[in-house]
């Protein structure tokens, strides 16, 4: 059952959690230039730098919003930060469909169906191309081309965004992004709540293409079922960062987010190391599907025009 109540002819409230009730509207803007913007129920964010205060329930630690930047960005930089996408930071849930499901499923047609055929080689045939199909299906999830983050660029309030070979170059103040209810069918739970941050990439920002007389186009940046503080918190965090607000939490580093192998040869052997890696690595595969997908090789790179606006070249993921 939904916990979003319409409670009057434009207004939807959702349920209370870490402080935040989301109110949620139609609005004339988003049904003349949003893509099925006269269903699009949402709360707008900015323009207008609108403040959705956190309940931390006094623990200092996350009130500096420290896990938003361990879990969405790709680092932090000297004047700007890039934080990804849900296409990137959401990997798992491809992965677990595709490996973990798909892969029950067929071994549970695979015993109670498939056995039942008599000719063994149309029987072995069926059974591993299906296990090879849910195993690809599962890898191709995983390592798809990871896509480029959406850059913050405090210093010269910007946000630079390269979606589909389309380069935007948007100043903050200019910027739109809205958390709407975006509720999804989920196997035999059938229909769930939904949300989702969203920044609307207007056409009149592209920089490498005309795209007058088109509508926005819609980014996700992150989605989650049944829980709205996951997004308002994401929201929030880029807020405060753009506007210098605080408490606030980055780490500057010079090297990307991604998975290290750390071995110290004083504490251990190289064979020990070695046989860690390898007994921990189906753990990790499990637990941190989205952390070893930023191994993939497969990565696109930002235009040469953001490394100029940027004043280095970097392109993390």
């Amino acid at each position: 059952m939904s916990q979003i109540k319409q409670v009057s002819s434009n207004l939807w409230v959702g349920p209370k959690r870490g402080g935040i009730t989301p109110n949620f509207m139609k609005t004339e803007h988003a049904i003349a230039h949003y893509p099925n913007g006269a269903s699009l129920i949402h709360d707008p964010v900015q323009p207008g730098n609108k403040k959705r205060t956190l309940d931390y329930e006094g623990d200092p630690e996350t009130e500096h919003m420290g896990e938003f930047f361990e879990a969405c960005s790709a680092g932090g930089h000297e004047g700007y930060l890039d934080m990804r996408i849900n296409s990137v930071h959401n990997r798992g849930e491809g992965f677990y469909i595709m490996g973990i499901i798909g892969l029950l499923f067929w071994w549970s047609f695979h015993y109670f169906v498939l056995t039942a055929i008599e000719d063994e080689q149309v029987r072995n045939l069926s059974i591993y191309s299906g296990y090879v199909f849910f195993g690809v299906g599962a890898l191709i999830c995983l390592f798809r081309t990871l896509h480029t983050p959406v850059r913050f660029h405090k210093a010269n309030q910007e946000v630079y965004v390269w979606h589909k070979k389309v380069l935007y170059r948007i100043p903050w103040q200019e910027c739109e992004l809205s958390i709407h209810v975006d509720k999804r069918t989920i196997g035999l739970k059938g229909q769930q709540d939904g949300y989702q941050l969203t920044l609307w990439l207007n056409p009149k920002h592209a920089v490498n293409k005309d795209l007058s007389g088109q509508k926005h186009v819609a980014l996700n940046l992150i989605h989650n079922l049944d829980h709205h503080t996951p997004i308002y918190g994401y929201w929030e965090y880029v807020r405060r960062y753009m506007t210098g607000d605080t408490p606030f939490y980055m780490r500057i580093s010079e090297s990307p987010r991604t998975i290290q192998l750390n071995y110290d040869p004083e504490k251990e052997s190289y064979i020990t190391f070695i046989l860690m890696v390898i007994v921990t690595s189906p753990f990790v595969l499990l637990l941190k599907p989205d952390k070893v997908a930023l191994l993939s090789p497969f990565k696109e790179k930002w235009p040469e025009e953001v490394h100029e606006w940027t004043g280095e070249r970097c392109n993390w993921h």
